[in-house]
This record gives structure tokens, C-alpha cells and sequence, in this order.
């Protein structure tokens, strides 16, 4: 759950957005506020929130002073600056200190939560991007010990004339093959294209034809035969935890033995074996949990649209999921983001009210979630390309949206 913190001198300003949103329904942690700037320093300091909202005008210390040091303890806190003041300098001081956003008061609540919800999918893609990170990191010790692995094994040969012979042939292999590979070929992503769009039956020619695309004689060489395997099998790992969401252990798939690269046939089973592993979990994924889990949050949707505090956080508390899980999988399964399906919803319930009913826009705005009249209309022309009374006067073509 993301941290907020709010700086805000005007007692009932602060008041007012402390207590008229709903935090934690929308999965927030307000965890703290204060009257002027360095009160709040100090207590940033402490709490370290991932969002801090902040006046621009306040005693002691203003809200660029303090986004300023803010920013220099601590870069990953987004800010969200308020101000009473159109005025041009303090817009672009903000930008320079790397301030998120640059709201005019008054502000709704509404409308603040949009632009918090905006900056806290920032936070979230910056927090995948480091897990992502992370686990390249784990990835890059379990290669190389797997390398040290390997090296062990091509060093354990008998010591006599046939590991003279094995050597200088192993040796003949490695020049030949090494000279004959195309580096063009070598490439990870026609793996993950092929685990995405492929059938398992088609898993042996498009491994044949990777490996004939690298050389005759790739998979003769122990040297590229260790080096295929692990890219693959991290290939297929990175798949399997990034795109279908699961674990490791669910994906069934094991590090190759280091005795395994020695043989060729057997590093071919254990090709196939990983690749045909990971389009099973593919289609299981597609066509099981999740697109159970993702119609079940579809007629929470069609339920729950009209309410306002309808959220990610919400629908995914009701399915028992994470938020940034059901957001991966929602995606995944729809091919749009969650907030996109359901604004898109909305307006579609709000369209249909338009061309029914005798009901005024605010009223129309109000029974689809939306609680402020200016927003809705701003948001239907933005998405459907005219104003409500436009739309009301114009019949659509069958077809058309």
C-alpha cells in the first residue's frame, strides 16, 4: 500500500482532503500531514512516504523549499504540488525540482485521486522495473554457477591418450561450429514470440530450424550446447514469471544438470521439454484461473460501476488477489488496463442513457460514477469524440461506437 503524506497550512483545506477520501478503500495509506514545511521535513524523514501533497504557500518553509530537499533525500517520492496561483514561474521551478504534478486549487477530491492514481502507477511500473531488476540479478548468479558447473564437467575427463583424443576433438568442433554461427540468429526473442503465439506440436521444427538458422553443427559444440540451454531455459523462466504471472515452481522447470550439456540428445529432450512445459502453462493460464478471475471482475463491473469509489483495490480485495497481480492478469486477459475498461464502460452505460432517457449530463455522469459534473464531460468529449448534447442529437451508424 503506497504512502501519502500532505503538507497544507490552510486548516480546512487539509482537513477536507484528509478526511473526504477514503484512503485505504482506494489503497492508500495517508500517513501523516502537518501545517507548514519544516514540520513536515522532519517528519518525512521519518515516515517516508512514496507521495507527497504539498501547498505551495506555507509559513517556514514553502512547498518548493520543501520539494526541493524532499527530492534530494529522497528522489523516489513523487510530489504533487497545490497552489492557489497561476503563475508561470512556479510552474516551471516545479518541473525543474522534478515535481509529478502541478494542480490549481480548489481541487475535488475526485480529481485529486486521478492525478494520485496517475503518479502511483508510475511508482508501481518503477517497482516492477526493479523487481524485474532483481531477479536478473538472481538469474545472473544461478548462470554463472551454473557456468562453474560446467566447467567442472569438461574438466572431469580421464587423463590419458582418448582425453588428448576427446579434447582435440571437442577442440575441432568448437573452431568449426563457432565459425560458422550467425549471431543474427541467436536471438531470445523469436523464442518468447514463438511461446506466445506457437502450439507444442510445432516445438521440435521451430527448434530445428533455431538451430540450424546458428550453425549445421550448433548443438555438436558442448561450449554452445551450455550456452543454449541456459539462455533458453532463462528465456522460458523470464516467459513464465513476467507474462503468465507464476512462479517458478509452477512452471516445473529446472536448472539443466551439468552432466546434461555432455549429450547432445539429452540437451535436445530437455529443449523441447522446457518450451512444450511453458505453452501448456500458457494455454492453462488463458483458458483456466484467470479467465474465470477476469469474468468474475467484469460482473463485479457491470454491478458496481455506478459507484464512485469503485477502484483496482476494490475489485481486487472482492476476487482475493493483489492489485498489482489482477492488474497484470486483467491486461493480459482483456488487452486493456483496468482503469481503461472501465472507463470505456462507463461511457458505453452513459452513451446508452443518452440516446433512452430524457436525463440531464450530470445526472447521466452521476449513475455511471462519475460525481463531478465537469469531469464527465470533459472525459466523454476526450474519449468519444463529441460533447454529451452532440451525442444526443446524432444516431450512430450499426457498427459504429
Amino acid at each position: 500500500m503506497l504512502k501519502v503524506f500532505l503538507a497544507e497550512d490552510e486548516f480546512v483545506v487539509r482537513e477536507g482532503i484528509k478526511n473526504n477520501i477514503d484512503w485505504n478503500a482506494h489503497g492508500y495509506d495517508f500517513c501523516g500531514e502537518a501545517g507548514d514545511g519544516e514540520m513536515a521535513l522532519s517528519m518525512i524523514e521519518k515516515l517516508r512516504p512514496d507521495i507527497l501533497i504539498t501547498d505551495i504557500k506555507m509559513p517556514f518553509m514553502d512547498g518548493l523549499s520543501l520539494s526541493r530537499m524532499v527530492k534530494a533525500q529522497f528522489p523516489a517520492t513523487e510530489i504533487i504540488l497545490l497552489t492557489g496561483y497561476e503563475d508561470f514561474e512556479y510552474a516551471k521551478e516545479a518541473i525543474k525540482i522534478g515535481v509529478a504534478s502541478y494542480l490549481s486549487k480548489p481541487i475535488s477530491g475526485e480529481n485529486l485521486l486521478k492525478e494520485i492514481s496517475v503518479v502511483a502507477e508510475r511508482i508501481e511500473e518503477r517497482n516492477r522495473e526493479k523487481e524485474i531488476a532483481r531477479k536478473y540479478q538472481e538469474d545472473m548468479k544461478e548462470r554463472a554457477e551454473l557456468l562453474k558447473q560446467t566447467v567442472e564437467m569438461l574438466s572431469d575427463v580421464p587423463t590419458s591418450y582418448d582425453r588428448n583424443s576427446k579434447e582435440e576433438e571437442n577442440s575441432q568442433v568448437n573452431e568449426e561450429v563457432l565459425s560458422e554461427v550467425d549471431p543474427k540468429h541467436i536471438d531470445k526473442k523469436r523464442v518468447k514470440e514463438f511461446l506466445r503465439m506457437r502450439d507444442e506440436s510445432e516445438v521440435e521444427a521451430f527448434l530445428d530450424e533455431f538451430l540450424q538458422g546458428m550453425g549445421k553443427n550448433a548443438i555438436r559444440s558442448t561450449m554452445l550446447r551450455q550456452y543454449l540451454t541456459m539462455d533458453i531455459y532463462f528465456c522460458v523462466v523470464d516467459f513464465v514469471e513476467n507474462e503468465l504471472c507464476l512462479s517458478r515452481a509452477e512452471a516445473e522447470t529446472e536448472i539443466p544438470p551439468s552432466g546434461m550439456v555432455s549429450d547432445e540428445k539429452a540437451a535436445y529432450e530437455y529443449l523441447v521439454n522446457i518450451l512444450k512445459r511453458a505453452i501448456a502453462l500458457r494455454k492453462e493460464n488463458s483458458q483456466g484461473k484467470y479467465r474465470d478471475v477476469v469474468n468474475e471482475v467484469i460482473a463485479y463491473i457491470d454491478e458496481h460501476y455506478s459507484d464512485e469509489e469503485l477502484s483496482l483495490n476494490t475489485v481486487a480485495s472482492h476476487v482475493n488477489f493483489s492489485p498489482n497481480h489482477l492488474s497484470a492478469i486483467f491486461r493480459q486477459q482483456t488487452g486493456q488496463t483496468f482503469i481503461k475498461f472501465l472507463t470505456d464502460y462507463r461511457l458505453e452505460k452513459a452513451k446508452e442513457l443518452l440516446v433512452t432517457t430524457s436525463k440531464k449530463s450530470n445526472e447521466i455522469g452521476l449513475m455511471v460514477g462519475y460525481k463531478d459534473p465537469h469531469y464527465f464531460s470533459y472525459l466523454f468529449k476526450k474519449t468519444v469524440g463529441c460533447t454529451t448534447t452532440q451525442y444526443r442529437g446524432y444516431k450512430p451508424v450499426e457498427g459504429e461506437a
